[in-house]
């Protein structure tokens, strides 16, 4: 697979650097010539000097035998220029435009082309769900989301549970019980796919995988039912902020209709979280009037986040979930940390690169997310064949844990596991089928269109690809 990517912010050189780790031909168009000459001694890939908006810079980068062209610069015009000419230009390549505009939301969900855009992928609206997705889900610092509905990652200290120290993992499952698997272990910041004979030392981190009533019945009751919230309080109104407001079903004022039809179109998707009464507070007038009248059934409070008195006066500490979502994420650590500090139960925050996430279990934060992480993860989602969809990403990314649907096209459907033929260091981690989610063994057969879930390194995704249909 060839993929192009023009841009070499911190996105780009995040793509480009976990494409090339999964053996891709990756080329970086840059337009500023000291950037390319950075990152072109860090990256193994091809790094070219040029203008994605300038036919001749595009011409001389190989675009008519590539696969994909990735536009991920800071402008939306640029992108959607970009990818226009890539499109008219050449037959072949899929595009994906970077574009931060609201407008464009509500176009992402057209399955054609527009305006030689094959993908357009908001930022804000990615987060938004990824943020939506974990408040649904408990906001548990164990539970990792993996997005399916029916398995659930969670992890614990193995000194946590008496029954891990000094054990193999095969004496755990058999005196635990066999309906969970244990994909990963981190020990000493080292991760490792365990194999029967694994001991368990005190300081493990031990991964869990299995059914979320099925770890309940096994390791205790987690709440993965979601959050019951009287309180619920936003910092920041920005395109982030509306965004996570409409993920979460917040009634929207639409136009042409009275606040009563607002009411009777809402979705019900708060009262998963107990309808709990909402706060947002921003310190820009004309944003905190737009979200006003945009979502007229919550308090907005237009102040000064830096203000002293705030924590007191708008009722911080009685939160039960406190949303940090500006654009400043050194704002939102503070901002969370404070609220924590105060009193309010549970605190999430949003920063834009992985510098931060170095601070994830090391501050009183109870979930950190990287918006970068989350639009890489969608771009890996779309660029990879094979139906492959990550899940969660393990030891700074060297290993994930992913996803992949059985088609029609697989020649080996209906063979058992051990028969499958796949390479050393890939760990079948569960199948779904019919709905129901299967620990495998080597005899568990594999169906068309069952979901399966495998734990191996990112140099053997390609390999994945070629065996199930590439």
């Amino acid at each position: 697979m060839k993929v192009v990517i023009v841009g070499a912010g911190t996105l780009g050189l995040q793509i480009a650097r976990e494409l090339a780790a999964e053996n891709r031909d990756v080329v970086v168009l840059e337009r500023n010539p000291d950037i390319a000459k950075g990152i072109a001694n860090e990256l193994d890939c091809l790094v070219t000097v040029g203008n994605g908006e300038n036919l001749d810079d595009l011409g001389e980068i190989g675009l008519e035998d590539a696969d994909w062209f990735i536009a991920l610069t800071g402008s939306d015009n640029a992108n959607i220029v970009a990818c226009g000419l890539v499109a008219e230009t050449f037959s072949r390549p899929k595009t994906i435009a970077r574009v931060r505009s609201p407008y464009f939301i509500s176009l992402q969900s057209r399955k054609r082309r527009l305006l030689g855009v094959d993908y357009i992928l908001n930022p804000e609206a990615e987060t938004a769900q990824a943020v939506a997705r974990i408040i649904f889900r408990g906001m548990s610092s164990e539970i990792i989301d993996v997005k399916e509905a029916g398995i659930q990652l969670r992890k614990l200290r193995a000194s946590e549970d008496g029954r891990f120290p000094g054990k193999s993992l095969s004496e755990v499952r058999s005196s635990v019980g066999r309906d969970f698997m244990v994909p990963a272990v981190i020990r000493e910041g080292e991760l490792h796919i365990p194999s029967g004979n694994h001991i368990f030392e005190s300081n493990d981190i031990v991964f869990l995988l299995g059914e979320p009533k099925e770890l309940d019945r096994l390791f205790g009751y987690s709440n993965r039912a979601g959050l019951k919230l009287r309180r619920m309080l936003q910092f920041g109104a920005g395109a982030l902020g509306r965004q996570v407001l409409r993920e979460l079903g917040v009634p929207v004022l639409e136009k042409g209709y009275s606040r009563k039809k607002v009411k009777d179109k809402a979705p019900n998707a708060l009262s998963l979280l107990g309808n709990p009464s909402i706060k947002v507070i921003d310190d820009d007038k004309d944003v905190a009037k737009q979200v006003a009248n945009e979502f007229p059934d919550i308090d907005v409070v237009c102040r000064d986040l830096s203000d002293e008195l705030l924590i007191e006066e708008e009722g911080v500490g009685r939160a039960d979930i406190a949303l940090c979502l500006t654009e400043s994420q050194s704002l939102n650590l503070v901002t969370a940390l404070t609220a924590k500090q105060s009193g309010a139960a549970r605190a999430l925050a949003v920063v834009y690169n992985d510098l931060y996430m170095r601070l994830e279990g090391l501050v009183d934060i109870d979930t950190l997310v990287s918006q970068k992480s989350v639009v890489a993860g969608t771009i890996l989602d779309i660029v990879r064949r094979a139906n492959i969809r990550r899940l969660h990403s393990f030891a700074e990314g060297r290993f994930e844990l992913v996803e992949l649907s059985i088609g029609d096209e697989y020649a080996k459907a209906g063979s058992p596991i051990v028969d499958l033929g796949l390479p050393r260091g890939i760990l079948v981690a569960f199948v779904i089928h019919e709905g129901r989610t299967i620990i495998p063994t080597g005899d568990t057969v594999i169906h068309v269109k069952d979901i399966v879930g495998l734990v191996l390194p990112k140099e053997q995704i390609s390999k994945l690809e070629t065996l199930f249909g590439a």
